[in-house]
């Protein structure tokens, strides 16, 4: 049963484009779309995307810093130019830089801030104008755990995922006259490379992992593919119905 979802094709003819996806849940995202039918874009900072492009000729790559303006315009218009419509975006790309909130340095702030929270906004920003002529889209951001409680030695990260959330809920509103569909799932710890890095530059790697395990109550860290099963079903037609949602997808992490 674990692979029931082999054969569905919710996506046959859809473009997609999944930034963050040369990796981690990115990447379980970009292959749950393509599997299902999707043309999917990778964005990803340059030379990460054409990495993963080039060992995965399905897909095709974006080079691109989210938290650029530029950057976001000229990927958006690359898509557009080839396919001439946009009707999945999954913002994927974050990153983590701890720190209290006293002791967070304002260029570390406004990094994390720049890369989670504006460049989601700046993606939306970009992708929605596409999608509300065509009266139809669908939306997907990452936020965390960290945007429904709050986590020591995280401030930056704390807030930039809690305005993920927020912005989810706003961007949700003003697109639902056009037929557009944003929604966000919280995940917690994950097995990714990034989590992978946390847990390798712990005093000690097997107790951070089992901490990591027992913040949920399911006892485990999540894997990549569960978290894109949830955006898979909000980014199909089988949510149509669904808005504004801000979905914890965390083992139970925050159900107390």
């Amino acid at each position: 049963m674990a692979n029931a979802w082999w054969g569905l094709r919710r996506f046959e003819g859809q473009v997609a484009i999944v930034t963050g996806g040369a990796s981690g849940i990115g990447w379980a995202v970009a292959t749950r779309l393509a599997a299902e039918g999707a043309h999917v874009w990778i964005a990803d900072l340059p030379g990460r995307a054409a990495a993963r492009c080039a060992e995965q000729p399905e897909f095709l790559p974006l080079d691109v810093d989210v938290a650029r303006e530029t950057d976001v315009i000229a990927a958006v218009g690359q898509v557009m130019a080839r396919h001439g419509q946009i009707d999945v975006l999954v913002n994927c790309a974050g990153i983590v830089l701890e720190g209290t909130a006293q002791g967070t340095s304002s260029a570390d702030w406004r990094r994390v801030l720049d890369v989670n929270l504006t460049g989601t906004f700046l993606l939306c920003r970009y992708a929605l104008p596409p999608m509300i002529e065509r009266r139809c889209g669908a939306i997907v951001n990452v936020a965390s755990d960290a945007a429904l409680v709050g986590q020591t030695a995280q401030a930056a990260y704390c807030a930039s995922k809690g305005g993920v959330a927020q912005f989810t809920r706003a961007a949700a509103l003003d697109g639902a006259p056009y037929g557009i569909r944003v929604n966000c799932v919280c995940p917690c710890f994950v097995d990714t490379p990034l989590l992978g890095g946390w847990i390798d530059s712990a005093p000690d790697p097997a107790k951070a992992r089992a901490e990591a395990a027992a913040v949920q109550a399911m006892g485990r860290v999540g894997k990549p593919s569960e978290i894109a099963a949830a955006i898979a079903y909000l980014a199909s037609a089988e949510a149509n119905f669904v808005t504004g949602v801000v979905l914890p997808v965390d083992g139970g992490a925050t159900v107390s």
